[in-house]
């Protein structure tokens, strides 16, 4: 057997095929002709050190078909090309979605690839997020063209629709990193003359040479307390308008307050002086918060990445002349045209033609389901193999992809909080704090010690700053995803941890979730005896090899042969026939092969109208399946399975796995009633799944996993993504959510325990503004220790 491996995508080259080219001086093989063609117009373009620095294989190229090609063309009518882009003067500004990217080198390729042309003005890719932002003349060179140069080194691209929302969080985004660096970089700077006025104190410093690392110091944190800090400050006074007194409030006191107070000191030489608290504090608080608003933003993401199958033009039956369209811009009662491999635009009802659609990431319904005049079709599905004419009934806003969007922003807004006990902690903490304080500066001032009033009433806010409490929860939260993450586990909202330990009840999707998402022979029974198993699944083989039908998948590693086929014809809906050797054949449903006793089968195949054999296909469960539902059972869970597919293997897999309970048929509206129904009931709810039908049940459950080989819009949707191919993983996910909720438990206890000590000797003055700033950090160091055990299993 050949153990080579491709050059370009890695996989594994098979036997008799001779593909290669010489490079840095030696042969290379490769797995066909895509991924040779792809290295070829690389290395030819001067791109070769792509391949020298690459750090992952790329994707399996493959030959662009005309109807892509079509499709990308429909891209530089004037109308479309408006609806996705934004006009600069002479210059178009577009962001494109790119698929295959796996590394830093294909960022760089395709940049490369792209200013070749002179068109482009501006061009940059992120690896991270698939994105390219592309600024080029569309009067010069069209979008289609620059998209065929990508594919040409097997990059598949198209536009990129992001929503305003998106946009919004694009730039509040930005704001944090900026405000993170100011506080971060002052504090280094201002760390540095902290020290040196420490070790003066001890050693001796010059009034004059003290006064001028003050006055530095000072001026060096006007940007951390002007523009850094604004956000505490802007939270707090909107809790204060509220009649709420949120974290903020304190933590704003105590870095206005310490920063007055060491104004003070400076201006009139008095007193001790904290700038670098109040920088390092800010840095500090602005890190959590920015992890914390990264999380939000990676699931508000997923209503934009939803916009990106949202088919971008339609063609438009005018005077019965085909006319390309904007599909935002249908309207109820227009006809459009539908070729093989298109998406299609609206919702509407077929008025001439058949064809088969693929309509699982919205209805979850794994089976490609027929098409003919009178038949209803969903804007987002997938037409397979016929030319269809379609009567929009619904337009694309109003469709049920577009429902679904507006399903999922509004159970997004309804998600519950999960923190709630932690709020209620931190605002019963705060409402004590600045009573104790308000309470320390009054006794000290009118009966103690006026002068010391001041200094002591900032050593109780500094010593019981929250900072510890503020890091309690974080640092765990951090720790935790990444020891989940070494696992395999990648957890995109942090704020789940505290949930998944409540949870009661889980609900699976089916199809690519229990089940592997693609067919499979499960039995072949022969019905001739001049025929083995193997000559009949190798007959079949051939003739679905013709076929781009899904079905047609599960019979490619059956072929032994290739037979000499001719006047080969796809019938849709039915089936392939061919003539080999003289003899007619047919492959497809009982009533295409003329089947006249039924046996229990999808596929049948028929030579010269004699039946030979009948085939029996299914979706596979899942290996690991029937294991960890016994071990979910065995730990308390209740197990529910909720299905779009409405075919009799629901029935079969509920027989099989039995969950206590089982809906099939659902529509993305129908789960979420479910779920809703169960929430209501005081259940805490998982919900694992993989299709865009399940994105509003994501929602609306408490935690959404889903898996990494399911869509790219499920996996940007999720609250975690299982990296491995197995759902295996869901048991780390929740002995690891365990093992943090005692950790943050833990550091609540220490947190809320240490101001419980520390208040008494702060208020009675046993604690200098120096050794409150000790303790805070001894606190909040302790809790960061506690937080790294996590790492450690």
């Amino acid at each position: 057997m050949n153990t080579e491996r491709c050059f370009h995508c890695n996989e594994p080259v098979p036997d008799g095929f001779n593909f290669s080219l010489n490079f840095d001086g030696r042969a290379r093989s490769f797995c066909c002709a895509g991924c040779l063609a792809v290295a070829d117009t690389i290395i030819s373009s001067n791109l070769a050190d792509y391949y020298r620095f690459r750090t992952e294989p790329a994707g399996k190229a493959s030959a662009m078909p005309d109807s892509l090609r079509a499709e990308l063309a429909n891209f530089d009518a004037p109308d479309v090309l408006a609806n996705v882009s934004h006009q600069q003067g002479e210059l178009t500004e577009i962001e494109l979605s790119v698929s295959g990217i796996s590394c830093a080198a294909c960022a760089w390729l395709i940049e490369k690839q792209l200013r070749k042309s002179s068109a482009v003005h501006q061009v940059n890719v992120n690896s991270a997020t698939a994105r390219c932002h592309l600024v080029w003349n569309s009067a010069q060179t069209p979008l289609s063209n620059l998209l065929n140069s990508l594919a040409n080194i097997g990059y598949q691209a198209s536009p990129f629709v992001a929503d305003k929302e998106e946009q919004l969080f694009k730039t509040e985004l930005s704001r944090f990193l900026k405000r993170l660096a100011v506080s971060g970089i002052m504090s280094m700077q201002v760390m540095m003359l902290a020290i040196a006025l420490y070790f003066g104190d001890y050693s001796g410093i010059e009034a004059s040479h003290q006064g001028y690392l003050r006055w530095i110091s000072l001026f060096l944190t006007l940007p951390v307390v002007l523009y850094a800090a604004l956000p505490f400050v802007s939270s707090a006074w909107r809790g204060i308008k509220a009649r709420q007194l949120n974290m903020d409030v304190p933590v704003s006191l105590a870095i206005y307050y310490t920063f007055f107070a060491s104004a003070y000191a400076t201006a009139f030489n008095t007193g001790e002086v904290y700038f670098e608290s109040v920088c390092m504090f800010t840095f500090l608080l602005q890190l959590g918060k920015f992890f914390e608003y990264r999380a939000r933003a990676r699931a508000r993401e997923a209503t934009g990445n939803l916009l990106k199958i949202m088919p971008v033009s339609a063609t438009l039956l005018v005077n019965g002349q085909p006319q390309i369209v904007s599909a935002r811009r249908l309207k109820q009662g227009d006809v459009i045209i539908l070729r093989p491999g298109e998406t299609i635009a609206a919702d509407g009802e077929v008025s001439s033609g058949q064809s088969s659609a693929d309509e699982s990431m919205l209805t979850g319904e794994y089976r490609p389901v027929a098409k003919g005049i009178g038949d209803k079709v969903l804007a987002g599905s997938v037409n397979h193999d016929g030319l269809l004419e379609i009567k929009v009934t619904t337009p694309l806003q109003a469709s049920r992809l577009g429902q679904i969007i507006k399903l999922q922003q509004r159970t997004l807004s309804q998600k519950p909080a999960v923190l709630q006990k932690t709020d209620t902690l931190a605002r019963y903490f705060v409402e004590r704090l600045l009573l104790i304080a308000a309470a320390t500066f009054v006794l000290w001032y009118f009966w103690l010690d006026a002068d010391r009033a001041f200094w002591v009433t900032l050593s109780v806010l500094v010593a019981t700053c929250p900072c510890a409490l503020s890091l309690a929860a974080p640092t765990a939260v951090t720790c935790a995803l990444a020891s989940l993450n070494r696992r395999g586990v990648l957890i995109k909202n942090s704020a789940v941890l505290d949930v998944l330990p409540q949870l009661s009840y889980l609900v699976f999707d089916k199809t690519g979730t229990l089940t592997e998402g693609r067919f499979s022979v499960s039995s072949v029974e022969i019905l001739a005896d001049d025929y083995s198993q193997a000559e009949a699944l190798d007959l079949i083989a051939n003739l679905e090899a013709y076929s781009e039908h899904p079905i047609a998948r599960a019979f490619n590693s059956y072929r032994t042969s290739t037979l000499p086929l001719a006047q080969t014809q796809i019938h849709i809906g039915a089936g392939i026939s061919a003539i080999c050797n003289g003899q007619h054949i047919k492959v497809g449903s009982a009533a295409f092969c003329a089947v006249t006793q039924q046996h229990n089968a999808m596929v049948y195949l028929s030579v010269n109208d004699r039946n030979i054999a009948a085939i029996q296909l299914q979706d596979g469960v899942r290996p690991e399946v029937p294991g960890l539902l016994q071990m979910l059972r065995q730990q308390g869970y209740r197990l529910m399975m909720l299905t779009g597919d409405s075919s009799a293997q629901a029935d079969e897999l509920q027989r099989q796995l039995q969950f206590d309970a089982m809906v099939k048929g659902c529509s993305p509206e129908q789960k979420v009633t479910e779920i809703n129904r169960l929430v209501a009931a005081g259940q805490k709810v998982l919900m694992l799944g993989d299709g865009i039908n399940d994105n509003p049940g994501f929602h609306a459950a408490h935690v959404s996993v889903t898996l990494q080989s399911g869509s790219d819009l499920s996996k940007n949707q999720a609250d975690v993504v299982l990296l491995q191919p197995s759902i295996g993983l869901l048991a780390e996910l929740l002995s690891g959510s365990s093992r943090a909720q005692r950790i943050i438990k833990q550091n609540l206890r220490w947190s809320v325990g240490y101001n419980l000590l520390i208040i008494p000797l702060a208020v009675a003055g046993f604690v200098s503004p120096y050794i409150a700033v000790l303790g805070m950090s001894f606190s909040s160091l302790l809790v960061v220790s506690n937080s790294l055990r996590l790492l450690k299993k």
